[in-house]
């Protein structure tokens, strides 16, 4: 490009007011290249960072700027002088916007931008030249660390043009209504002027489209009214003008309301603009939506916060189990070994029922934390509201009465009866803070035909009503009930997790959770779960006695690291006929096989120590061994689906698990067809 000679300067009869200068300032300081022309095509003007975006420092003058480098489409195809959209717009005398192009600079880098062309025209209307904007649009895709660094230099950009705004003010000479023009055509950022007291003197498209406010709405009235009442009121707008008057700018982020009353995160630059004699003139504003980049943050950090709790709960209760199976299988075995009837045995059977409950806690932290499948059944919500009396009554306290209003001739319904449970413990841990620890609470239960609407489809519902008589919810705080990390309980004790848990339940179930409150009146939260026929699920018996083992001399090779569960199940496969060996970790199982030792099953845990898992094991036992038999075992249930990696189906039997279940799942591997290699 030639741009040897200097803009022509103006007439001394033209007044540049101060108007005209701060437009110029504003121009000089916007991050996007700005640049003119004659109506041949020919430079005129440009800005600083049209420097920057082309990669050049250009001369004025002679050469036009469409074809002082290559142009490419977005697919790569070169785009010839005539399609180039300040040609265009100079040739057909109207702006050309949305288009997309990539430039490449001397240096062989390539740019990706948006070009908005807009002709010039004098009083008599004809064209005189043209103004362009490019807007660089590289980052926009890249990932997201790029538009972060994208939007670090966009704000040191808008700074760093601020500072030169009394620097280059001389050197500016263009008229008022060319700037005004470029102004008003910036939709991404709201510019707008004010005044030394804080009044709109300008309004740009931006500003409209940002705001809502058309420029004859909004002109004359203070800044203040884009700013909450609770800002308003805490001095927020007078500090950031007093802030920017005291020390020639104010940066910040914060909530911003639309003239319809909605909100959005802003990111705001108030700077201070003087005239040649150092006098305040106003003040520039540029502000940017940054709402959607704000919610996209905080559903990363609430993702990671989700992600930490799962691992813990997870971790929790894969030991946990380890410890159920112990202390259910030798319970187990010491009831089948009492007298029927005796007291012992009554002891025995009422401490394995309590470790079952101990189980089914487990299974709603690994629900929880993403570790084990939904496991839906058909239920009697009644059964299982009165087997959960007791819990919620020591959730509750003494303090608090609780009364069952069951529906007779309840349908069944399918749900998990685990997350059930555990959604009218929490319903009742809430109720519990609502009342302060003193009050009722009432458990209900209905069949509802629903005609639909709102978040139910049409159908017969199964509908478990928990009202309490607290303190109820005002307006704002039943909107946001369900959202996950909503609480108005004090710092340390409330997640917001509990509400939303239910509502997730009820959701997954296909159904649907709703509340009512009012402050001083109580809460109720209503759970719909579709109705669903079917036989309800067999009890497993908590003293059967164990499947006779259909190969009574068979060899099981036990490997568990947990000393506690590696005895126990020791000891229920010698009363099951089975002859053992035993080791502690992956290299001691596999010392064994390589041995002379007999082995028919290899009876692993997944999560082990010594760097060798349940499963490398398995593989590298049927690699030794390719005919063995192999069952897995884990606290961790969703590791089930591990076990049928790469296509070898190892069988799996979730801990904590029960002598009979135990017995017969070995009897049914070792009466299978031989093992897949």
């Amino acid at each position: 490009m030639d741009f040897s000679a200097e803009p022509t300067p103006p007439s001394p009869s033209v007044d540049y007011s101060a108007f005209d200068w701060r437009f110029r300032q504003l121009l000089e300081a916007l991050p996007a290249a700005v640049y003119t022309t004659d109506a041949a095509g020919r430079l005129t003007f440009y800005n600083r960072a049209a420097v920057a975006f082309s990669g050049r420092e250009p001369e004025l003058g002679s050469d036009s700027w469409c074809v002082s480098w290559r142009l490419y489409w977005p697919d790569g195809t070169p785009m010839r002088h005539d399609e180039c959209p300040m040609a265009i717009a100079l040739r057909e005398g109207r702006p050309v916007n949305g288009v997309e192009a990539i430039a490449e600079r001397p240096d062989g880098s390539r740019v990706h931008f948006i070009p908005f062309p807009t002709p010039l025209r004098d009083a008599s209307g004809a064209v005189i030249g043209g103004v362009n904007m490019l807007v660089d649009i590289t980052d926009r895709k890249s990932v997201e660390a790029a538009q972060l660094r994208l939007n670090e230099t966009l704000e040191q950009r808008v700074a760093e043009r601020t500072q030169e705004m009394a620097e280059t003010l001389a050197e500016l000479r263009a008229s008022e209504e060319r700037f005004r023009l470029l102004v008003q055509g910036v939709s991404d950022y709201a510019i707008f002027m004010l005044d030394p007291n804080g009044c709109v003197t300008n309004w740009n498209l931006g500003a409209e489209r940002i705001y809502g406010y058309a420029a004859e709405e909004i002109i004359g009235r203070h800044f203040s009214q884009f700013y909450s009442v609770e800002d308003r009121q805490n001095g927020v707008p007078t500090r950031a003008i007093e802030t920017a008057r005291r020390t020639g700018k104010y940066e910040a982020e914060g909530w911003r309301v639309r003239k319809e009353g909605t909100r959005f995160w802003a990111s705001v630059v108030i700077d201070a603009i003087y005239d040649h004699n150092g006098d305040l003139l106003g003040f520039a504003k540029i502000t940017r939506d940054m709402t959607e980049k704000r919610n996209a943050d905080e559903l990363l950090r609430q993702s990671q916060r989700m992600e930490a709790v799962g691992q813990l709960t997870g971790g929790v209760a894969h030991d946990f189990n380890n410890l159920l199976t112990a202390i259910m299988g030798n319970l187990e075995m010491l009831a089948a070994a009492l007298p029927s009837g005796s007291p012992a045995s009554r002891y025995a059977s009422g401490a394995l029922r309590a470790a079952a409950r101990g189980s089914q806690l487990t299974q709603q932290l690994l629900a929880f934390s993403h570790r084990q499948e939904v496991r839906p059944q058909v239920l009697r919500v009644n059964d299982i509201l009165r087997e959960t009396l007791i819990l919620c009554q020591k959730t509750l306290g003494e303090g608090i009465e609780v009364e069952l209003r069951l529906a007779p001739d309840i349908w069944t319904c399918h749900a998990d009866a685990a997350l059930f449970e555990a959604a009218i413990l929490n319903l009742a841990a809430n109720a519990r803070d609502a009342m302060n620890h003193a009050g009722r609470l009432i458990i209900g239960s209905e069949n509802l035909t629903a005609g639909g609407g709102g978040d139910l489809e049409a159908g017969d519902y199964v509908v478990v009503s928990v009202s309490d008589t607290g303190c109820g919810m005002s307006g704002e705080v039943l909107a946001r009930a369900f959202e996950p990390f909503y609480t108005t309980k004090e710092v340390g004790q409330g997640t917001g997790l509990g509400l939303s848990q239910v509502y997730g339940f009820a959701k997954q179930s296909g159904g649907g959770a709703r509340i009512e409150s009012r402050s001083g009146f109580g809460t109720t939260v209503r759970l719909y779960l579709p109705r669903k026929d079917g036989a309800l699920p067999e009890q497993e018996a908590t003293s059967e006695k164990p499947v006779d083992a259909a190969q009574a001399d068979a060899t099981v090779l036990v490997v568990e690291d947990d000393p506690d569960v590696r005895d126990m199940t020791v000891a229920m496969l010698a009363d099951f006929g089975y002859r053992t060996l035993v080791a502690q970790t992956g290299p001691d199982a596999l010392a064994v096989l390589r041995g002379q030792a007999r082995v028919d099953l290899l009876f692993t845990d997944i999560v082990m120590p010594a760097g060798i898992s349940g499963i490398d094991l398995a593989r590298a036992a049927r690699r030794l061994r390719p005919k063995l038999k192999i069952l897995l075992t884990s606290g961790y249930a969703g590791v089930g689906a591990e076990a049928q990696a790469e296509g070898r189906a190892f069988p799996f039997l979730a801990k904590p698990y029960r002598p009979t279940a135990l017995s017969r799942k070995i009897e049914e591997i070792l009466s299978a067809g031989p093992a897949r290699a």
